[in-house]
């Protein structure tokens, strides 16, 4: 069974603190090495070979140009493309895109016209199999090998014809792929060093398992026509070019994963494989539909590019769902890639709402902690109750920077048309690489909480804050300290609710008398605030085992918690799951926020 480790879960190991290496020489090749290695043998070429480029056509849309052309496959034949290109000289990015099986190099076309409005080139390309005879091949017999491989080559050509052109910056070159086109394109990233950014959409990692475990109906036909002995050297040889070999080895090329709920074509397990094979910096989001994806994904897939390689904004109908981080401190490490991520849900007039940013609400020594505070309009107020949002875990050089990111404003945003939502930096748990340092700062987090809410009470009366009205949404990594002040024996004055979202409960080495667990067990429970937790499904098992057993123990105690499922979800879901059911759970716990700070 594939372990289930989404993007917002990895910060409970891998954002605290590099670790120092270890070992003085190199290591012994790894198989994943060897694959790597035979991956970037097989797909190897004469890259001073004459591109041999012939223009087939030219016609204008508006004033962007669409060249049809072709362009010398290193394994023999032309290579029929389209080339859109934008008014100017440049220098702009690039995109080379691959369509899905089904298609050909017209899949991306309208994409390809939109994104040369906002200054970007792009190069589409026709697969091995939908060429013209004589130069047509399979996908789906003992040659698929041989296609695949020639296909990765063509493609790493298709990056040789754009960096030959004086209008691109050969800098700033993506790549996006949809179903065979995003199974190949996994292998393409580890064998082509020149992509900054690579989106993956609805693809299959494991091509060669797919080919040997696959019930469907063209691998089980080449499966029961084929020896069998010929078959094994297929999937051997298949392995060496799956996907995963090469978005292990991505780095530093960015990934962006696309699925559909609804794929027909590709399993959730299959989903899975490839998005936790990749190494970061890495992202993925699930979408409505099915294998073809929807208007939200391109959207998605178009903003993405765009923070990695600088180019003019495309207007969408819905609002963008991704964004580039602010620049932060030069020595601090770079923003991951969930930092781009807005919730889901959006509500009119979200991008007005008030903000007073910067609000210094405690110190340690020469360290300000400070918060930003999200208000509803002003002339239609009077005092309003507040919500203060707990982030989880962040590696302590980017937490001073969480404020700007969008996971976190955005939350604020949508909360903020009847409330005030503040949103306090609360530094990190972490205070060393070790294993037992990764939470010891958790009662310097919870304390922080507290002062936090001490701030704005003393606050109150300046912004016009209702403190006997208040609720706290944590999450992640945050239950180790938002829900301290729910659960104290006297609980905060003013604190009607709590509602946790992929709740993290328990952690290796924490501090004594940190489990909230613990802190339940001594709490009175007839005075608990009301807590909400929502526990999403696909999260990873050991946080929904500490989940389940706080609340066993909460209901064991009667406690007033609501459980709320969402068993399709993952950690992070309301950036994730651009899904109906996530925005569901957000007006829900909406909901659970104005019964009990407008009761």
């Amino acid at each position: 069974m594939t372990r289930l480790r989404p993007p917002l879960s990895s910060l409970l190991l891998a954002l605290v603190l590099a670790l120092p290496a270890l070992a003085a020489e190199p290591a012994a090749p790894t198989p994943t090495d060897a694959k790597l290695t035979e991956l970037r043998r097989v797909t190897a070429y004469g890259a001073k070979a004459p591109l041999d480029v012939k223009t087939v056509n030219t016609r204008k849309r508006g004033d962007i140009t669409v060249t049809e052309l072709t362009y010398a496959s290193p394994k023999g034949g032309p290579v029929p493309a389209l080339l859109v290109t934008p008014p100017g000289k440049g220098p702009f990015p690039a995109v080379l895109f691959q369509h899905w099986g089904q298609g050909t190099k017209t899949e991306f076309l309208d994409e390809a016209l939109a994104l040369a409005h906002a200054g970007v080139v792009s190069l589409l390309v026709d697969a091995p199999h939908v060429r013209p005879a004589p130069w047509t091949r399979s996908v789906s017999t003992l040659a698929s090998h041989d296609t695949f491989v020639q296909l990765i080559m063509d493609l790493r050509r298709g990056v040789d014809l754009l960096t030959s052109r004086p209008e691109v910056d050969g800098q700033r070159l993506g790549f996006v792929g949809h179903s065979l086109g995003a199974t190949v394109g996994g292998a393409l990233v580890g064998a082509e060093p020149r992509l900054r950014a690579v989106v993956l959409m609805a693809g299959i990692g494991e091509f060669s398992r797919f080919l040997r475990e696959s019930q469907a109906p063209n691998p089980k036909k080449l499966q029961e026509r084929t020896a069998q002995k010929d078959f094994d050297a297929l999937v051997r040889n298949m392995e060496n070019i799956d996907g995963v070999v090469g978005v292990r080895n991505a780095a530093p090329t960015a990934l962006f994963f696309q699925y559909g709920r609804s794929d027909e074509w590709v399993t959730y397990a299959q989903a899975r494989a490839y998005i936790d094979a990749a190494g970061e910096p890495k992202l993925f989001k699930f979408y409505e539909g099915g294998h073809e994806l929807n208007e939200a994904a391109s959207r998605d897939r178009v903003q993405w590019l765009r923070t990695h390689l600088g180019f003019a904004e495309v207007p969408f109908p819905t609002p963008p769902m991704i964004s580039s981080p602010p620049p932060a401190d030069p020595k601090a490490p770079p923003a991951p890639e969930w930092a781009k991520l807005r919730p889901v849900l959006t509500v009119p007039g979200m991008n007005e709402v008030q903000v007073r940013r910067g609000l210094t609400y405690t110190r340690a020594g020469e360290r300000e902690y400070k918060l930003d505070l999200y208000l509803p309009d002003e002339a239609a107020r009077e005092s309003v109750p507040v919500i203060v949002l707990v982030h989880g875990m962040l590696h302590p050089a980017q937490a001073p920077f969480i404020r700007d990111w969008a996971p976190f404003s955005g939350q604020a945003r949508w909360l903020a048309q009847d409330f005030a939502v503040a949103v306090p930096e609360l530094g990190s748990p972490a205070t060393g690489p070790a294993r037992e340092q990764w939470f010891a700062g958790v009662p310097d987090m919870q304390q922080r909480v507290e002062a936090a809410l001490d701030f704005l009470r003393r606050e109150s009366a300046t912004h016009r804050l209702d403190m006997d009205k208040v609720c706290l949404l944590v999450l992640s990594g945050g239950g180790l300290w938002g829900l301290a002040p729910a659960l104290k024996k006297q609980p905060v004055p003013g604190l009607k609710c709590v509602a946790a979202w992929y709740p993290m409960l328990d952690a290796p080495a924490l501090p004594k008398g940190t489990r909230p667990a613990e802190a339940l067990r001594a709490a009175d429970a007839k005075k608990l605030p009301p807590l909400m937790v929502v526990r999403a499904g696909r999260d990873m098992p050991e946080l929904n085992a500490a989940l389940d057993a706080f609340v066993k123990e909460a209901k064991g105690r009667r406690a007033p918690l609501t459980l709320v499922e969402l068993p399709e979800g993952h950690h992070a879901f309301d950036a994730v799951d651009d899904v109906e059911r996530t925005r569901e759970t957000m007006r829900q716990t909406e909901s659970f926020f104005e019964q009990h700070l407008f009761e």
